[in-house]
């Protein structure tokens, strides 16, 4: 049974079923991927996902349940058995939303591109082939290129309910990664460069693996630095990574059960007055946009901080019913698991400064390239506690490569010590636009 096949089946049960409120999200992904070795393909791996998970609402009591087979036995047995659930779970707050009015074509978010799927095996093996002779040839202290993967994906996700919403979405990417090993005097470091995009473009492959070895060389022979509170700077890769950590708390649930400190700070000052912060899920060609959520509620941009303001939660619509609001649009849902709160885009303006500009600014400052880890970082408390390796810049100028230090500090610190921010965001595909960032108040120690 194909997929709009299998949604219109389940559809009929829900009639033969006298089941009024029933939804549904169908999802199916195909990665191919290949890892590069020393001058040959050593593996190739191609994997193909599909589910179909069905919910269903009685009395305000709901049911879970899903089914990787599309054939008609096999999502009778899921429909019966999320059915039979429902029957035995406490109510909720859970309403199943009517069918939204126009929403835009989603092949105009600019999250497919069908070209990319005339990109064959063989393409992606000369690819990553000549992604690893670039690495070796770029610099001679290279003893090795132990992590080069190519890859291509694509996706299709479907929301379907017995309240009339239809929405179907796709998307598609190609991507490599390049880690190498570099040695010279005694010091060893290694270096990564990602590469994420939307179109093809092999002659992007010198540049990924000579990225990739410029990360590691200017690090090489890198040391500890005396620790004390200096300002910070986290470059355009790690300040989305650093953050990203913590972006939980502006979810409505997380508050609802104790689990963010914003609970309780709407309309308080929380943050710079600068300050400002958006989820926005019609972001063209970003990974998160979409124009209708998990549970068919259309999306909207939404304001996070506003100069500073906690402006709003995120909000799915049991979460939103239990503090008396309407749904913000986001729901997420995987075919395989429930509801749960996921945003889109979280974007934060640019600012003013270029890279070199912005570690200008202070007299002296560390600036950020690499983070190690996040075992030292606490969501629900907002403490920061992670290893970074990076620079030790004075007057502008990058005067020594730095390893084996920790910074530490608070998440809602960083928010009100945000001084500057840089005017580029960093250039893969991604759902998080955050520049990088000058902090003052973190404290280093080696």
């Amino acid at each position: 049974m194909d997929q709009q096949g299998a949604v219109a089946f389940v559809l009929g049960l829900a009639q033969e079923h006298h089941q009024a409120d029933v939804d549904l999200v169908l999802q199916r992904g195909e990665n191919l991927t290949l890892r590069v070795f020393n001058g040959q393909v050593e593996k190739i791996d191609q994997a193909t996902a599909l589910g179909l998970g069905i919910r269903v609402v009685q009395d305000g009591r709901t049911g879970i349940a899903y089914t990787e087979r599309l054939a008609p036995e096999a999502i009778e047995r899921a429909f019966v058995a999320a059915w039979e659930n429902a029957q035995l779970n406490d109510p909720t707050e859970v309403m199943l939303p009517s069918a939204p009015g126009a929403v835009p074509d989603p092949e105009t978010l600019g999250l497919y591109n069908p070209a990319l799927e005339a990109v064959t095996v063989a393409d992606l093996e000369t690819f990553g082939l000549e992604i690893e002779a670039a690495a070796r040839a770029a610099d001679a202290r290279v003893t090795s290129v132990p992590g080069l993967v190519v890859s291509r994906s694509n996706s299709e996700y479907r929301v379907v309910s017995t309240h009339g919403v239809a929405y179907y979405q796709r998307q598609n990417a190609i991507g490599a990664s390049c880690s190498v090993l570099l040695e010279d005097r005694g010091s060893r470091k290694s270096g990564r460069y990602g590469w994420s995009q939307r179109e093809w473009d092999p002659s992007r492959s010198h540049e990924i693996g000579t990225l990739a070895v410029a990360k590691g060389a200017d690090l090489l022979h890198a040391s500890p630095i005396p620790g004390g509170q200096v300002p910070v700077v986290l470059d355009e890769y790690c300040a989305p990574q650093l953050l990203s950590i913590y972006f939980g708390c502006f979810s409505g649930d997380a508050a609802q059960k104790g689990q963010s400190r914003l609970k309780g700070k709407l309309g308080e000052v929380i943050a710079d007055a600068s300050f400002n912060l958006t989820d926005d899920p019609h972001r063209i060609g970003a990974s998160g946009s979409c124009y209708v959520d998990a549970e068919g509620t259309p999306t909207q941009p939404l304001p996070l901080i506003t100069d500073g303001q906690f402006s709003n939660f995120l909000y799915h619509i049991e979460s939103a019913r239990r503090d008396g609001r309407e749904s913000t649009g986001h729901a997420g849902r995987g075919y395989t698991g429930g509801i749960g709160t996921s945003r889109h885009n979280t974007v934060m303006p640019t600012g003013a400064y270029t890279l070199d500009e912005l570690i200008a600014l202070p007299e002296r400052c560390l600036l950020i390239t690499q983070l190690e880890g996040a075992a030292g970082c606490q969501p629900l408390s907002g403490d920061i506690s992670i290893g970074v390796q990076g620079f030790w810049v004075e007057n502008g100028q990058r005067r020594q490569a730095v390893d084996s230090v920790t910074i530490a500090g608070n998440f809602f610190e960083v928010l009100k010590s945000i001084r500057a921010r840089g005017n580029f965001y960093q250039p893969n595909l991604t759902s998080m636009y955050i520049p990088p960032l000058l902090i003052e108040g973190l404290v280093i120690s080696s």
